[in-house]
């Protein structure tokens, strides 16, 4: 018998959907355009046949589809050690934190507040400890550092106590160099690189000067960028799913195309983090059904276009560790996981995605856990069927002594740790509140005498370069980490 594999799968849209909308968004291109206000970009593409007036250049079809073709269609990332950790294409998963909230929630407090440098080394000395979670984020912006080098700080704690490849972003128009010179002070970032860049369009249809300089400058450098467009239904884009997906896509293309015209073969990832306006409170709405739904239809047309994939899911827009943020984060990691996207941002995140949680990150490392088993699949094997095993058990017998069972049981079943599943009884003692069990956790990992240090001698290049980079700020960074981790 040929051994077979069985994994659950997820289809929205099909090849026809996607002619439709791939069309639309080639005609938005062609005919509305994109505003782009950099000169050198504008430039560029009048010389390819674009049609530009101003700022506003309307791209032109075959100039899409050649970039289309020409962007790689597989990333691999390396760990700080230079060891190839992740492939991005096809349906491999890897989940993150998402990037740049700028509150937190304070489990002592039990309140939402402004990030600190030290919460973002604390969550990244845990992030890093958790088997479900595959990348780092630059997941906090710390609001006692200048804003001029808020972008750049964050990857000093990341590579000062993670092995893990690093989904960033810059809000700077030089920030891109300058974290690049901080990555390759402790690893080779260029030849084999450890993070990915996020770079947001503005919808409708436009790049600010800010992020399109970020996108040339990953581009020129061969950095893995990850276009995120954030069209927000009835606001940002049409309310209705088809139109904000047009939308969605033409901005895609949009940047997919700029990168290839810097640099042909520039490394991009088709994401995005797509949300519907509440109307009757003015919030943007990351779980709603109808984003959840434009997301998997977008990853649909990105696979079919054989690009890597993004999505912002797995994360809550509850402001709470409630049964919402259970709820919101749960439907989200487990679709994205059987749908097959390759980058999956928001483990840990409430509030809109403006608010991180290590307590929620714990207990997201779970539900993350869950969703690969899902994603995973089975086999339909001769060792998995048991048929022998059945006949020689036979009726009304027990499978629990049996060696088929002893032999198989670790790898075919997934056990929780997290959640509490002892019997209803009282002398097993349980814990009444999960949120206080994954706060525990979080202390000991933060005690933990296995935090994964970088060696002393690239410690201090790190440690030099960020000064450089960052200025004096950067030395209170360098205290505040040496503090908590007692170097």
């Amino acid at each position: 018998m040929i051994k077979m594999h069985v994994r659950p799968s997820l289809r929205i849209l099909t090849r026809e959907d996607i002619k439709v909308v791939h069309e639309a968004a080639l005609k938005v291109l062609s005919e509305v355009g994109v505003v782009i206000p950099i000169k050198e970009v504008t430039e560029k593409m009048k010389e390819l046949g674009a049609d530009v007036s101003g700022n506003i250049v309307k791209i032109p079809t075959d100039l899409v589809t050649w970039a289309i073709d020409v962007a790689p269609k597989k990333i691999e990332l390396f760990n700080r050690e230079g060891k190839l950790v992740a492939v991005l294409e096809n349906n491999n998963v890897y989940f993150n934190p998402g990037s740049a909230a700028t509150k937190i929630l304070d489990y002592d407090m039990m309140s939402i507040r402004d990030a600190l440098l030290k919460d973002l080394i604390e969550f990244a000395v845990i992030a890093d400890q958790l088997e479900n979670i595959a990348f780092q984020s630059t997941a906090l912006v710390p609001s006692d550092v200048t804003i001029d080098i808020r972008d750049r700080i964050r990857l000093y704690p990341l590579l000062l106590v993670s092995n893990k490849p690093i989904v960033t972003g810059a809000f700077t128009e030089d920030g891109v160099p300058y974290m690049m010179e901080i990555l390759n002070s402790v690893c080779e970032a260029y030849n084999k690189p450890i993070a990915i860049f996020d770079v947001c369009p503005s919808p409708p249809l436009k790049w600010s000067k800010i992020t399109l300089r970020n996108l040339i400058d990953c581009a020129k450098r061969r950095i893995p960028a990850e276009i995120i467009p954030m069209p927000q239904i009835g606001a940002t884009a049409p309310v209705t799913i088809a139109g904000a997906l047009v939308q969605h896509h033409a901005e895609a293309l949009s940047g997919i195309t700029i990168a290839q015209i810097i640099n042909k073969g520039s490394p991009i990832i088709y994401g995005g983090s797509p949300c519907v306006l509440d109307m009757r409170y003015g919030t943007p709405m990351i779980t709603a059904p109808e984003s959840i739904l434009l997301s998997l239809a977008y990853v649909d047309i990105a696979k079919e276009l054989r690009l890597p994939t993004h999505v912002y899911m797995g994360l809550a827009d509850s402001k709470d560790m409630d049964y919402q943020a259970g709820v919101e984060s749960t439907i989200g990691a487990i679709l994205a996981a059987i749908k097959g996207v390759n980058v999956i941002s928001g483990p840990g995140m409430l509030g809109f995605e403006n608010v991180q949680s290590m307590e929620k990150l714990i207990l997201d490392n779970e539900l993350c856990g869950y969703a690969l088993k899902i994603r995973e699949g089975f086999n339909l094997g001769p060792e998995e069927l048991a048929i022998e095993v059945i006949k020689e058990v036979g009726v009304g017998g027990q499978f629990l002594s049996h060696k088929h069972t002893l032999k198989n049981y670790k790898r075919e079943l997934y056990f929780a740790k997290m959640f509490d599943r002892t019997p209803i009884s009282s002398k097993y003692k349980t814990d009444k509140v999960l949120l206080e069990k994954a706060h525990r956790i979080c202390k000991r990992m933060l005690e933990s005498k296995e935090i994964n240090l970088i060696d002393a001698e690239r410690r201090k290049e790190l440690e030099k370069t960020v000064i450089r980079v960052c200025g004096d700020q950067a030395k209170r960074a360098i205290e505040q980490a040496h503090k908590i981790l007692s170097i």
